[in-house]
């Protein structure tokens, strides 16, 4: 018998578990028996494999993460008329096609699983643009696609999508996932698209993991694309490959992303990762180190928890590393998202924030200055020609003069921390 206060999860088009309604919009989870027996792999380290019925808080924090945040989920919310608190209805409209492997559907839909059905859209999504661009306090891309049943994590304005050659689709059918995620520009940052594509590419030069992401033009306008790493594409179909980010696994809302609200910083991520990811604790911990100088360097102030993900497979690894852009470019108030040691401004970094940032991920302070150092050199060695690079290719922009800008004074900062503390080890 249907039920409409039900949602049933998917995980390789097996039944994981179910979602029931709870009061206020709130979601309920139970795995499934069938799960449990057979497959017995948990969808989250905050909801380890059990018969029991998770409590309201800790699943609606699990499945709340998969949601788009601020401005996008408040239109949505308006326009398929229900509160935007609302978590089950929101998975019940847009659940086909999260982040990791699970497909969240109504009980008694109609379900198809066949794989490789897109629809191009190319054409709708050059119309929504144009919309957006003409008034972009009014409208904003996700919403306005009245076709992507999709639901993608996070506050920037984006859409997951199936790309081909120079095509986009969407899906038809809950067994076609999507490949990349597309943003667009966006009138309150000028040339995101540019700046997120830059520090990307900066990240891939100097060797930190990450996906292959890319600038395109699309009728009068441009869009930063990336490649789903949670996504593997075949000759028959693609594969959705389960991950969560570092709220979902310590099972904390989306609210708490930041750590001066509450929220994780370097020393709970850590936790996790001995606790979880213990046969590459090292590399991770290092790649903690690395990413955080990275970020300084090219002053983005929001690499917050919901930041940081672990893939499941045989054994749960590091996800690679995403969301990387300048905030420092932007009149913003910009204070780290995690603090380094106790410290959240770019300005106030000193000796004592290294130590205990060093502490809080549990490596040796001199193991840290080496990590620093190998970062900041990288980076000071293709920063400026990677610059001419983007200009020659998509032509000037004041972005690229705001990048030199921040880039060349974070590493007149950082080099005078880490040439003071390579000092002290020396003697």
């Amino acid at each position: 018998m249907n039920n409409k206060n039900r949602l049933l999860i998917f995980w390789d088009e097996q039944i994981v578990g179910t979602l029931e309604r709870h009061q206020k919009g709130k979601v309920v989870f139970q795995y499934s028996q069938g799960w449990l027996d057979n497959a017995g792999r948990p969808i989250s380290f905050s909801l380890p494999c059990s018969e029991k019925q998770y409590p309201p808080a800790v699943s609606t924090a699990f499945f709340e993460n998969l949601l788009p945040e601020n401005n996008a989920r408040t239109i949505l919310a308006f326009n398929h008329r229900f509160d935007k608190k609302d978590t089950f209805a929101f998975l019940e409209n847009f659940g086909a096609d999260c982040a990791g492997a699970l497909s969240i559907l109504p009980d008694g839909d109609n379900i198809d699983f066949t794989p490789g059905q897109y629809e191009c859209i190319n054409t709708e999504l050059i119309e929504t643009l144009d919309k957006i661009m003409a008034d972009p306090g009014k409208f904003t891309l996700f919403p306005e696609m009245k076709k992507a049943r999709l639901s993608i994590a996070g506050a920037q304005d984006k859409l997951p999508i199936y790309f081909e050659g120079n095509d986009f689709y969407l899906p038809l059918t809950s067994g076609s996932a999507t490949t990349h995620i597309l943003k667009p520009a966006n009138a309150g940052f000028p040339d995101i698209q540019r700046n997120e594509t830059f520090c990307m590419d900066l990240a891939q030069k100097i060797g930190l993991p990450v996906p292959e992401s890319r600038l395109i033009k699309i009728g009068a306008h441009e869009l930063f694309v990336i490649n789903r790493y949670d996504r593997k594409k075949t000759e028959k179909k693609v594969i959705r490959i389960h991950q969560e980010d570092f709220c979902q696994a310590m099972g904390l809302p989306a609210d708490r992303k930041y750590q001066e609200s509450g929220g994780p910083g370097f020393l709970q991520c850590r936790r996790i990762v001995d606790e979880f990811l213990f046969k590459q604790g090292t590399d991770v911990r290092t790649n903690f180190a690395r990413i955080m100088t990275f970020n300084y360097l090219i002053g983005n102030h929001d690499a917050h928890a919901k930041n940081f993900s672990i893939l499941h497979g045989n054994d749960p690894t590091f996800a690679p590393f995403y969301d990387l852009l300048s905030t420092q470019v932007y009149p913003l108030d910009n204070k780290f998202a995690m603090a380094i040691g106790k410290t959240y401004r770019l300005e106030r970094v000193k000796e004592h924030s290294l130590k205990e940032f060093a502490q809080d991920i549990n490596i040796r302070p001199q193991k840290l200055i080496s990590l620093m150092d190998e970062i900041r050199q990288a980076v000071n060695k293709v920063y400026l020609p990677l610059i001419t690079e983007h200009e020659k290719k998509y032509g000037a922009s004041k972005i690229y003069n705001d990048l030199i800008k921040v880039i060349t004074g974070n590493l007149e900062r950082i080099n005078k921390i880490c040439d003071t503390q390579e000092d002290k080890f020396s003697t």
